[in-house]
């Protein structure tokens, strides 16, 4: 699932999220923060971040979309509250070790695909919990985060929001400054994702009254959705101007629901690129 989001000001953060989610995915949101961010970053910053990416419709679709964004961006990095490529974060504990906190961020959504005609669309997916981050194995900024993410999973189709169940993502990121020699920043992730038999209805279930001769009746079951590997290049070219370039990619093999006539891909690609511009910025650093 989604899993980076970078989100304008808190009253509309959610709604941003959502955005993001539904028309780059993760690619393109991860992107943008890791690019505005860097050491020694002032206390909030406010811009533009613009990209485009190719995203699949959801897990395991056949098909895939090219879709751009330009949005209004605020990062904010607070003692306590902070907005960035977590989301919206409410540090609960951050020690040298550990931090524990609680985050936001969005999901995928799809209309029109093929695979689901005459199936009610994919609304757009947002999930809210706790994560517990390890960073005892860095060493001045650099190497690996040890990332446990529990989502409550949701979706809206901007009228109402319903349940769909919940989500646990632990994650390895590997922070690379300086890569090749160079002053760009190389930042991998690996993700394997579980989740509730409600949240792969949403992508895989085939009610009797929804199935045809090419897409038999299926019932979804929860467990192992697929793992997410993924890399950005970034680099901060001024203090108003960063740059970025990210692939990811994502493994359905041994998935719960890999005999549902709706996953139809076990391999799929997502790439994108983009800029961020914050002219606007605090005077005063953050604390850390």
């Amino acid at each position: 699932m989604k899993r980076c989001t970078v989100v304008g000001q808190v009253g509309r953060a959610r709604r941003m999220t959502r955005m993001i989610g539904g028309l780059l995915g993760a690619v393109l949101s991860c992107g943008i923060a890791q690019a505005a961010d860097g050491s020694g970053a002032p206390r909030w910053e406010a811009g533009i971040a613009a990209g485009v990416g190719h995203v699949p419709d959801y897990p395991g679709a056949d098909r895939s979309r090219t879709r751009g964004i330009v949005l209004p961006m605020f990062i904010y990095r607070g003692p306590v509250l902070r907005i960035d490529q977590g989301g919206i974060r409410g540090r609960v504990l951050d020690s040298p070790n550990w931090e524990f906190d609680f985050s936001a961020t969005g999901g995928f959504n799809a209309k029109d695909n093929a695979a689901r005609d005459g199936m009610p669309p994919i609304d757009y997916l947002f999930g809210l919990g706790p994560q517990w981050v390890y960073k005892g194995l860095q060493s001045q900024g650099s190497g690996p985060t040890l990332h446990l993410k529990l989502r409550a999973m949701m979706s809206t189709d901007m009228k109402r929001i319903d349940s769909r169940g919940f989500s646990i993502d632990p994650e390895v990121r590997w922070r690379l400054p300086g890569v090749a020699g160079t002053p760009a920043t190389l930042s991998v992730s690996v993700q394997p994702t579980w989740a509730s038999r409600a949240l792969h209805r949403t992508f895989y279930q085939v009610d009797p009254s929804e199935a045809t001769a090419q897409r038999p009746a299926y019932r979804a079951r929860a467990g192992y959705l697929g793992t997410e590997v993924g890399a950005t290049l970034s680099h901060r070219m001024s203090r108003d101007l960063s740059w970025f370039v990210a692939a990811r990619g994502m493994s359905l093999h041994g998935a719960a629901n890999t005999d549902s006539p709706l996953l139809r891909e076990r391999s799929q690609l997502s790439v994108g690129a983009g800029v961020v511009w914050t002219p606007w910025r605090s005077g005063a650093s953050a604390a850390d």
